[in-house]
């Protein structure tokens, strides 16, 4: 009788040290603390304001050993994406225990420009006719145009409704440095730095590379755009 309270006794024991040891989260839990990862990871490609969601996961609940959890999110393409597939691995005190993937989609909200009224084609863009407002744009975030270019000249080579965001892709920017015209191109020489007129084999903005002509002695240098007609010859 002893020997099978004895028998028992363990078995309980056992089965309570096995429900200590286990930790189970929600499938809930791990997609907050996957989105908030993702919308960490992608702050290194854009200041823009993010949103994201986890599409679906393998399962409802997460059963892992008791420990300190935690997520790495990777990615098999290294830029902003809409929507991508997320490899996730999960560790218990620092050992890999599970992996899984997780589609995901960002929203990224950013203030940009946007017509204020209907805008022609061939029409240069000023304060009188855009405006600057928050808006959605996930999927063409590297063309949108914030009114800081607003101090370049930029015209349009689309017609632009009310309302519509603004896309680089889609107007004339004025270049920094434009073809044919003179710059002032500095170069370093015995740790003095002076500058030489130039004229721009190419248009360029700035931190852009160009070829730059010296004018007296016709020598083609290198440079990289600083400013408004201004090179910096790199020797």
């Amino acid at each position: 009788m002893k020997k099978i309270i004895s028998i028992t006794f363990i078995i309980i024991l056992a089965l309570s040290t096995l429900s200590v040891q286990a930790r189970t989260l929600s499938a809930d839990e791990v997609k907050a603390e996957v989105s908030k990862q993702i919308v960490e990871s992608n702050a290194k490609y854009t200041d823009a304001q993010m949103v994201a969601t986890v599409l679906a996961l393998p399962f409802q609940n997460l059963s892992l050993p008791d420990g300190n959890v935690s997520f790495s999110i990777t990615s098999s393409v290294d830029r902003f994406m809409s929507r991508d597939l997320k490899k996730v691995n999960v560790y218990v005190n620092g050992n890999l225990v599970r992996i899984f993937n997780a589609p995901s989609e960002v929203k990224a909200y950013k203030d940009v420009l946007v017509a204020s009224e209907t805008i022609d084609r061939e029409r240069m863009l000023t304060k009188n006719i855009v405006a600057t407002k928050k808006m959605e744009v996930s999927n063409n975030l590297e063309y949108v145009l914030t009114s800081d270019m607003l101090e370049k000249e930029i015209v349009t080579k689309k017609a632009y409704r009310e309302g519509e965001v603004i896309d680089k892709r889609f107007v004339r920017l004025r270049p920094d440095v434009q073809r044919n015209l003179p710059v002032t191109a500095y170069v370093t020489v015995n740790n003095l730095m002076i500058s030489i007129d130039a004229i721009a084999l190419s248009d360029g903005m700035l931190g852009e590379y160009i070829g730059v002509q010296n004018k007296d002695y016709k020598k083609v240098y290198t440079g990289k755009i600083i400013g408004e007609n201004k090179v910096l010859i790199e020797m």
